[in-house]
């Protein structure tokens, strides 16, 4: 089994048992509305509001039409938005956990990693990373990636990552979450789930990045913070430079 694959295999197997995914086609259908498993509500009800910011967004700003969410997991996201925007899905799981749970027309779905889009430059006006960008080994690739199918002045919008002030924050999480995925023998996947700075997102100069929504402080769900700044999960809107 390749790196890729194990990953893939991995992450929907630790999703499924934490109730963060679910092979009900109703788990997708509900979201972000209602969380079926009944275990992950207050995360739910969080992107929820995200959900309703970005959508507003999106129809109130001018010249976006193509839309592509990385990231999309079961697609929930993209479906919701496919009456009103030409949208298409892209995750690394096509599986029954992923892009298959669509069961949609209206939306395109490719199965490719966010760091390597098999897309056309200048294909879409927004990109939209909801809950995804932490996932990418290589932030700054995975950013370079969406400023490419980007058209000029297009919009990369990202929610639902959990942003630290400082990078030693981001690291000590990090640790705690090779933990958690160590108790589910797959600590492998903390090596695609890091949390993020702002300093890093800036640094690249690909996007001017405006703070949409501060995001609420998120409550590390292993252990306290011990002193350090816990990180937030804000809902940030960049225009392509």
């Amino acid at each position: 089994m390749t790196t890729f694959h194990r990953f893939v295999d991995d992450y929907r197997r630790v999703r499924l048992a934490e109730g963060y995914a679910s092979a009900d086609p109703e788990f997708a259908r509900r979201l972000p509305f209602s969380d079926s498993t009944g275990r992950n509500t207050a995360a739910w009800r969080i992107r929820a509001l995200h959900y309703l910011l970005i959508r507003a967004a999106l129809a109130a700003l001018p010249g976006i039409d193509r839309v592509l969410d990385i990231g999309a997991g079961n697609g929930w996201l993209a479906r919701r938005l496919a009456g009103s925007f030409q949208v298409t899905a892209l995750d690394v799981d096509g599986g029954d956990t992923g892009l298959a749970a669509i069961r949609d027309p209206r939306v395109g779905r490719v199965t490719a990693d966010l760091e390597a889009l098999p897309l056309r430059a200048g294909s879409f006006d927004a990109v939209i990373a909801a809950a995804a960008l932490h996932y990418a080994v290589d932030v700054g690739r995975a950013l370079a990636e969406a400023r490419r199918v980007l058209r000029p002045g297009g919009l990369l919008i990202i929610a639902d990552s959990p942003v630290y002030a400082h990078a030693a924050g981001r690291e000590e999480a990090r640790e705690r979450t090779r933990a958690h995925y160590a108790g589910f023998g797959a600590a492998h996947l903390a090596e695609r789930y890091r949390g993020l700075t702002r300093a890093e997102l800036d640094a690249p100069g690909l996007f001017r990045f405006v703070t949409i929504s501060p995001g609420v402080p998120w409550r590390d769900r292993l252990r306290p913070w011990r002193g350090i700044a816990g990180p937030r999960l804000p809902v940030l809107f960049g225009w392509r430079r």
